[in-house]
């Protein structure tokens, strides 16, 4: 009889822990789901830009330059970047010759964005500040208008000025998207 009780006591004990691990299973079950935002991705612009005068002499290359002469040269700036920019213009001078230092008798320009006047004065103080938005493929067209003045007299012969025109493209600010 011990033997039965003991049998019967077993089963009772496995029968309990079975109802317990099918209660637990029946208990703990959740719905789940999920949802995911694929591919994902951020791409920088490329601010870029290129002129069609870009190597030496290209803009102007002019000898034997007397009091009273003119050039007129234009220059083609092109967004060649993905993104839409404003540019500045500077000059600079690899030396420092009366052609350059005198304001007055010395190197002038007139530089124009169609038929408005950008600038006017000596070629040693050119600058121009923001231009307007180029858009991304589009281009902008500046004319020079050099002039070697009238008034220049004989200190300014046998000179050589070199000077370097640079455009500085900026970007348009960032906005929501």
């Amino acid at each position: 009889m011990r033997k039965l009780n003991l049998l019967a006591g077993m089963a009772l004990a496995g029968m309990v822990l079975l109802g317990l691990t099918a209660t637990a299973d029946k208990t703990s079950a959740n719905f789940t789901a999920t949802s995911s935002n694929p591919s994902n991705t951020f791409q920088s612009a490329t601010l870029s830009m290129s002129n069609d005068k870009p190597n030496a002499n290209d803009l102007v290359n002019i000898s034997n330059l007397v009091p009273g002469d003119t050039a007129n040269r234009t220059v083609t700036i092109s967004n060649t970047g993905n993104t839409g920019f404003t540019y500045s213009t500077s000059i600079s001078a690899t030396a420092n010759t009366l052609l350059w230092s005198d304001t007055t008798n010395g190197l002038q320009v007139t530089v124009k964005r169609g038929a408005v006047v950008l600038y006017t004065g000596a070629l040693k103080n050119l600058s121009l500040t923001s231009s307007g938005t180029i858009a991304a493929g589009a281009t902008d067209t500046l004319t020079y208008d050099f002039s070697f003045p009238s008034t220049a007299g004989n200190s300014f012969q046998n000179l050589t000025q070199d000077f370097t025109v640079t455009y500085t493209a900026t970007q348009l600010a960032g906005s929501a998207r």
